[in-house]
């Protein structure tokens, strides 16, 4: 005990304990410590917030899988969180920071007053743990199971969108006149290319005729050569549940004339987690 540094007991604890809303499902073995509906969190450290003011880590994702392995040292490869745990992950962080209040500012629908409040994070986090990931599609005669991304799938679809987006910005101020509609015709090939291929990366099996089919090149050359009737179906049902697991809107009354109003809340890394 003589090499104990007599500071340890006022190392950080955990200040929140988490219930992921995957309840641990979609994480490769060994990737979870522990309950994944009980676990500690942490809250960051001085190194964790230069990681959100570090605008290259940010786009990367690296600012997120370091904080997360830093202040839920559970998750072990934050790059595997199904993309269900993600919003969750970091508003459990902010609270174990800064509390469950975040300030947020709107104008009154009705009086046109600014008006700041507080957001109660707490609430979101119930939300996202009143939900259940649907991840069936009846395709008949076919079953459709999907799987959300993986939070390194969503990071790489969001690099690539940027970059065909960037791409598109540079080329057409570049090229002549007669050149642009063939240059925004390659543009939104390969932009449908990507988010086809985003949809097809979530489809985890297919049963056909009492047989389930995982192999990813047999799934994708049922999708490039089915009817597009049942990839809409897919597409449709992938929407819908990327809509129901957005952190919701809340109530919030005006200061000067008591109208609610609805306001939302933009869970961006790079302010989000700077204390108001």
């Amino acid at each position: 005990m003589e090499n104990q540094n007599p500071l340890s007991k006022y190392y950080r604890q955990p200040k929140v304990y988490l219930s992921l809303p995957s309840k641990g499902e979609w994480y490769p073995e060994g990737m979870l410590d522990g309950d994944p509906t009980n676990l500690p969190v942490y809250g960051m450290t001085a190194m964790d917030e230069i990681m959100f003011k570090t605008p290259d880590a940010l786009f990367s994702g690296e600012s997120v899988v370091s904080v997360v392995k830093s202040c839920i040292p559970a998750i072990k490869d934050p790059w595997q969180m199904p993309q269900l745990d993600i919003d969750s992950v970091l508003i459990a962080i902010r609270i174990a920071t800064y509390g469950q209040k975040l300030q947020t500012k709107f104008k009154c629908s009705k009086c046109k007053e600014d008006n700041e409040s507080d957001f109660d994070l707490s609430r979101a986090l119930e939300y996202f743990n009143s939900l259940t990931h649907n991840s069936v599609v009846y395709c008949d005669p076919l079953i459709v199971k999907l799987r959300p991304y993986t939070y390194k799938e969503f990071t790489n679809l969001q690099l690539q969108t940027y970059e065909l987006r960037r791409m598109l910005s540079k080329t057409v101020g570049d090229v002549e006149e007669s050149l642009r509609t063939k240059t925004l015709d390659d543009f939104y090939k390969k932009l449908g290319a990507v988010q086809t291929g985003s949809y097809k990366q979530q489809i985890a099996s297919v049963e056909a005729d009492d047989t389930v089919v995982e192999n990813t090149q047999q799934i994708n050359e049922w999708v490039n050569n089915s009817e597009v009737g049942f990839f809409d179906k897919i597409k449709k049902h992938l929407e819908e549940q990327r809509n129901e697991w957005r952190i919701q809107p809340q109530k919030i009354k005006c200061a000067n004339c008591e109208q609610e109003n609805t306001v939302n809340m933009d869970l961006d890394a790079s302010n989000f987690f700077v204390l108001s």
